[in-house]
């Protein structure tokens, strides 16, 4: 099993649980993270049930809601839920973060 990747990928998934506590009405997510060579996530957004959406990066790592995923991600998760780098840039583009 390879620790790097060549290229970055990009995933996507569903988050079947809500943030909890003041966050309860936000409901489940989908998460998009761009990752790198490192197995580490390079941009990450959340997009929640009720419309709203977060972003990070390496210029915003963490706020009140959450983080940069700081994680290695395993290959297999890569190979499951891989999406093309124009599917996560429509949506790094499009979507209007309420933590930037």
């Amino acid at each position: 099993m390879s620790l790097s990747l060549k290229t970055n990928k990009y995933c996507k998934w569903a988050w079947d649980e809500s943030l909890g506590g003041e966050f309860e009405t936000w409901g489940t997510s989908t998460y998009f993270m761009e990752i790198g060579h490192n197995l580490h996530a390079v941009r990450q957004i959340e997009v929640y049930e009720n419309g709203n959406v977060l972003f990070y990066d390496g210029s915003h790592l963490s706020d009140n809601y959450g983080m940069l995923c700081d994680q290695r991600i395993g290959e297999k998760d890569i190979q499951e839920f891989e999406i093309t780098k124009t599917e996560f840039e429509q949506v790094w583009n499009t979507k209007i973060p309420i933590n930037r």
